[in-house]
């Protein structure tokens, strides 16, 4: 018997910090999901003990290794030669899993399990099951559906308890080779890494996923601290800190280091111009403000902000002012709709320590 509240619990824990918990559907918002079911039923195999055993061994054992009832999971295989799995969350406690036929002909029993605990992760973790943040077409958004990737590959981890297995069944599904043509050697794969001409330059920006490189790293990190389940219960809050810190340098390393740069650069824009702002009502722009600026914003701010002074009448600076203030913020909140009230907080903060009130 599994305890889905347990493995939620356990799931949380290990929540990588920027894979942003969304708030939960209201029964209402599963509405229409059944049919998804329903489609699968008509169009695939369902894994059950009596169709296709082996396959319903495999899951059996997940399940009950990461505490969740097998009563709450529905699996299908449907015919494809793409490799690919995916999870729908169709009510507060049950999911759809569906793996295609590619994939499950390409697995071996360690490998498809990482995969289904991968998914099952999803479920667990309530990815798709919230609409908050993820799935907003926000750059922040993908950030947060990549974060959810890595979280559900920690699960999958757990769940054949073994790094070379989990790592063998990404490469599998990478390559789309199996083992006549494969030899697993997990460091040679992980130091592509290092052979990256433009590793700055990161991955696409609208990716729901990271490579399967960094997926890979990820995993390494974590495992080098977590062996198995029980690991977990000796595990503290500042080690799981840790671990997660590594996997965020990795990210700004290889993947978004661009977009998580582009919020310092709002952030420099909205001191900018609520300084501008401020530097207007107090009608100077004294030695002392130009110089906190040149300190706070760079030297290149400072003249920028001299030669905008420079190009509009005097009546016309401060409509001008606020209406790229305006800009700024607008573009925070589109782009990074969670954390945009903080980058506001932060820019307001540096203006006013940059031209404060009298």
């Amino acid at each position: 018997m599994g305890d889905l509240n347990l493995a939620r619990n356990i799931a949380a824990r290990i929540r990588l910090s920027e894979d942003i918990a969304g708030s939960s559907f209201e029964a209402q918002g599963f509405s229409g999901r059944e049919q998804h079911k329903d489609s699968m039923l008509r169009n695939g195999l369902l894994i059950s003990a009596s169709v296709t055993p082996n396959l319903e061994d495999r899951l059996t054992e997940v399940c009950n290794r990461l505490h969740i009832p097998r009563s709450c999971v529905t699996a299908f295989v449907f015919s494809s030669p793409q490799i690919q799995a995916d999870c729908l969350v169709d009510s507060d406690s049950t999911c759809v899993l569906r793996f295609t036929s590619g994939l499950v002909n390409l697995m071996d029993d360690k490998e498809f399990q990482f995969v289904a605990a991968h998914e099952l992760g999803h479920f667990l973790l309530g990815h798709g099951a919230c609409s908050q943040y993820r799935g907003d077409g926000s750059t922040e958004g993908y950030m947060i559906q990549r974060a959810g990737e890595l979280s559900a590959d920690r699960i999958g981890y757990l769940g054949v308890n073994s790094l070379d297995e989990s790592i063998q069944s990404i490469i599998k599904a990478v390559s789309g080779l199996d083992e006549r043509f494969l030899r697993f050697d997990v460091s040679s794969f992980l130091g592509q890494a290092g052979m990256l001409s433009s590793p700055g330059k990161g991955e696409s920006r609208n990716s729901t996923h990271p490579s399967m490189l960094i997926r890979c790293r990820a995993l390494m990190w974590f495992s080098m601290v977590v062996k198995s389940m029980d690991d977990l219960e000796k595990l503290s809050e500042l080690e799981i800190k840790r671990i997660d810190k590594k996997v965020t340098t990795d990210l700004e390393k290889y993947v978004d280091g661009q977009v998580r740069a582009r919020k310092g650069e709002l952030e420099q824009d909205i001191a900018l111009w609520k300084a501008c702002v401020l530097i207007l009502h107090q009608g100077s722009f004294r030695k002392d403000v130009q110089e906190r600026m040149k300190q706070s914003l760079g030297l290149e701010n400072l003249n920028g902000l001299k030669s905008f002074f420079d190009m509009f009448e005097a009546g016309e600076l401060l409509t001008e002012a606020n209406s790229r203030l305006k800009a700024s913020l607008e573009s925070a909140y589109q782009e990074y709709p969670r954390s945009a009230s903080d980058i506001e907080e932060a820019g307001f903060r540096c203006a006013y320590s940059i031209a404060p009130s009298e």
